[in-house]
Order: C-alpha cells, then structure tokens, then sequence
C-alpha cells in the first residue's frame, strides 16, 4: 500500500476503517461457508457427514459476530465517542448480510450439487429445498426389535403440491421477504453487539491512559 493510500486510509471515520475491515472478513466466511460444497469433492463430503455444512455455518455465524464486536471494540479504542462503535456494527451486518444477496445467483448450482451427493454417498441422503443434506447412520436394530405398523391412511399419496414451494410471483416475494427479514436482523445483532462492545473498550485501562495522555 503506498503513502498516499495509507494516508487517505488514515484519514477514514475509525468506525468505517473497523466496520470495513470486519464486514468483508464476515462476507468472506459466510461466502466460504454456505459454498463449501462446490469447493470441496463430493467424496470428501460423503466422508466427513451430514454435520460438516451447519457446523460451517455455524462458524460463519461467530467470526461475523466476533467481527462485529471487534469493530466496536476498536473504533471506541481509538478515541470515537457517541454512536461510532454501533456505526461500524453496521457496516459490519450490511457488509456480512450482503453475502446473502451474492449468494442468490449460486443457489441452482448448491442445489445440484445436493442432488449429486443424493446419488454419490453410499448412505441414503434426504433433501430439502434450503440447501440442507442429512445421511442415515444409525445402527441396525436388534433382531427382536419390532417396528410398529402404521395406519393405512399414512401412505396416502399427497397432492402434488403440497411439498412443493411456492413457485412464481409468490415465491420470488418470499424469499426476498425472508432475506430481508434475515438481513436486518444481522445487522441488528451485529450493531448491539459492537455497542456492548464500544463500551468495553471505553472502560479499558488502557483506553483511560489513552485519555489522560
């Protein structure tokens, strides 16, 4: 980076410097992390089971909530008083929650992948439209295990849609519903978090030195 590029970075709001720092370390991971399964070979994924794509989600979900903390954190650190430290909390949702929407142009080829893993992993796998997998493991029962029979009622062959998602103009509206919903939601966590945080760092030892002197 040349001086004047530091410069001008320098110059920068701290809660934008902080904010923009966490929100593309969050972005990056939840794109990491719900893209996992085109990156990684199917036979890898039948290996390691059913749990390896939530546990990654999963820990998405902490490094943009530990980014969101960090944020606030450091921008009360550097002296910001008053809102800055819930301003770079966000950024840090609208940077991180923006995955999502990169993440719309990428679902039909998740979703095949999911179908490649339905026909490529020696154990059954089930599927559902959110882009999650599960393998039967499980032991064999024992010889006098008995399974009960069920009713007769309970194969009965349902409607033709009534699994199925709402598809057209319904369906679009729903999903930007939920990913709105989500959205704001991230960022309103990620701007209490780095608020509690901010206030950690304004009642730091090191931070009344930095005051005083």
């Amino acid at each position: 980076m040349s001086s004047n590029a530091a410069g001008r970075l320098a110059r920068l709001p701290a809660w934008v410097r902080y904010g923009a720092i966490g929100g593309f370390i969050a972005l990056a991971c939840t794109l990491a992390a719900n893209t996992a399964v085109l990156w990684w070979q199917p036979a890898d994924l039948c290996h390691a089971g059913p749990l390896i794509v939530p546990l990654l989600s999963l820990g998405a979900l902490l490094i943009f909530l530990v980014m969101a903390a960090a944020a606030g954190f450091a921008t009360s650190r550097a002296g910001s008083s008053g809102s800055d430290p819930a301003l770079a909390g966000v950024l840090v949702g609208v940077l991180g929650g923006s995955a999502l929407v990169a993440l719309v142009v990428l679902i039909p080829v998740v979703e095949h992948r999911f179908w490649e893993l339905m026909s490529l992993c020696p154990a059954p796998v089930s599927f559902s439209g959110g882009g999650s997998f599960s393998f039967n493991f499980g032991p064999t029962p024992p010889p006098g295990f008995g399974i009960p029979t069920p009713p007769p009622e309970a194969f009965a062959t349902p409607p033709p849609d009534a699994f199925a998602p709402p598809s057209g103009p319904a369906g679009m509206v729903g999903e930007l519903v939920g990913m709105v919903a989500t959205i704001l939601i991230g960022i309103g966590g990620a701007t209490g978090i780095a608020t509690v945080a901010g206030l950690a760092g304004r009642r730091s030892p090191s931070s009344d030195l930095t005051t005083k002197t």
